[in-house]
């Protein structure tokens, strides 16, 4: 039998500076996602007539950088304060969500992979729903803001009470971008037309 395996517990700043490091190298991979997919884009479109091409602008996340906690107790309102429950519990929670972003960013980079050497081929294989993988050709696909897509069942069911699309990638509030903002917003229920006029349009 081996040897049980004990751990050892970290001193709140050691534990603090322990998620910063993650959060800096989670924040990387999905940067390389990110440039993952952009590229592919890219590669599907580059002899696609320009007036046909979906190609997205992508934005890479900002990297942080490594911040001096706070040691101070009595400020227990700092933001780095390593001794703050809250303070850490959103910390451990932006990590899982950035490793999450990274799962999701191969997933899509491989189904984009997938669909380019389909047969029969498919004539935009980065225009998907990225939430539920629905070929843009069947249904309504609209880009995010974020560099995303979505279609209109996916739109309904991550758009909360207050009206505000979350993305389901990213997981935070974005608009749309969308080619013809009249024609797509009378083809939405009522509730989603004011969501699409937010977008800006661009032709």
């Amino acid at each position: 039998m081996s040897p049980s395996i004990t751990l050892t517990q970290l001193d709140p700043i050691s534990e603090w500076r322990a998620w910063q490091t993650l959060t800096i190298i989670y924040t990387i991979l999905v940067n390389n996602q990110i440039r993952r997919r952009w590229l592919l884009e890219q590669k599907c479109m580059q002899n696609t007539p320009l007036r046909e091409r979906f190609r997205p602008l992508i934005f890479l996340e900002p990297i942080p950088t490594l911040r001096k906690p706070n040691t101070h107790l009595i400020n227990k309102e700092a933001t780095n304060n390593p001794f703050n429950k809250i303070i850490m519990d959103k910390l451990r929670t932006r990590v899982a969500l950035l490793r999450a972003r990274v799962e999701k960013g191969k997933e899509l980079a491989s189904e984009i992979e997938r669909r380019m050497v389909q047969h029969p081929p498919i004539r935009f294989p980065t225009h998907f729903c990225h939430t539920c993988v629905e070929d843009g050709e069947r249904v309504r696909v609209l880009l995010t803001t974020c560099g995303h897509r979505v279609c209109k069942i996916c739109i309904e069911y991550w758009v909360d009470k207050n009206g505000v699309y979350e993305c389901s990638i990213c997981f935070a509030p974005t608009g749309f971008v969308a080619r013809s903002p009249v024609v797509l917003v009378k083809d939405y229920p009522e509730k989603l037309a004011p969501i699409l006029k937010k977008g800006k349009a661009r032709e």
